[in-house]
């Protein structure tokens, strides 16, 4: 048994193995505009919000003059790759256990509607989560809390765990005082997700899924005694 009440899970790279796809979409969208950007460099943004990437690698007046027509490229591109994404070992298990334990899941996902579609699909999400959340559900994005805010505000008031594989979502759930179990399935380091407050690393879904309820117990363990996380022993 476990006090949480609600586990939010972000989607890419988390649930759905598609983190290096939205790099590689970005990398040609970037290109494209005469703009390059190194790979490692959109690898570790990926996860912060579309709206807020152009002028973290670039500056405001590129985002400005040339913000839109990188977005609508990357759009292009990942719709060309999408097909190529799957869920990643033990997702749709890991959705269906924490159904089990009681608790409701919700997807919180800055996703625009037509790419949320499609890993709900692949997750089967209709029969395995409580609520999702896509990028119209918001006007800020990750790392801001807001859609963190409106995934909960679909299954009320509760107790939360975060479940997510980037800094960015570690930094929203932060900022909301919710613990968050960090995957390293999107790419990011243990260190990196446990500098940015995570209270436990785990590789992907599967491995979470066959430590779950030790897990959780970690997550109810430091929210008692009021600890942010970020010291937690990398698995």
């Amino acid at each position: 048994m476990t006090s949480i009440e609600v586990a939010l899970l972000d989607i890419d790279g988390t649930l759905l193995d598609s983190t290096y796809h939205h790099t590689l979409a970005w990398s040609r969208a970037f290109a494209a505009v005469g703009e390059p950007i190194p790979l490692f460099r959109l690898h570790r943004l990926i996860g912060m919000g579309g709206d807020k990437l152009v002028s973290a690698l670039l500056d405001e007046e590129t985002e400005a003059r040339l913000g839109q027509e990188i977005k609508d490229r990357w759009q292009r591109e990942y719709d060309e790759l999408i097909d190529e994404t799957r869920s990643l070992p033990g997702a749709r298990a890991l959705l269906d256990r924490l159904q089990g334990l009681g608790l409701d899941v919700v997807l919180a996902s800055s996703s625009i509607p037509a790419h949320a579609e499609h890993a709900l699909r692949a997750l089967g999400a209709a029969g395995r989560t409580d609520a999702w959340t896509t990028a119209e559900d918001a006007s800020e994005s990750k790392p801001h809390p807001e859609l963190l805010e409106k995934a909960l505000e679909r299954v009320g008031d509760a107790t939360a765990v975060m479940i997510g594989d980037a800094v960015w979502d570690v930094e929203a759930a932060s900022r909301l005082g919710i613990p968050t179990i960090g995957l390293r399935s999107g790419g990011i380091s243990a260190q990196e997700l446990l500098a940015a407050g995570a209270v436990a690393i785990y590789d992907d879904p599967l491995d979470l899924l066959g430590q779950l309820e030790d897990a959780l117990a970690i997550v109810e363990a430091r929210s008692s005694d009021g600890s942010a996380g970020g010291d937690a022993a990398p698995r």
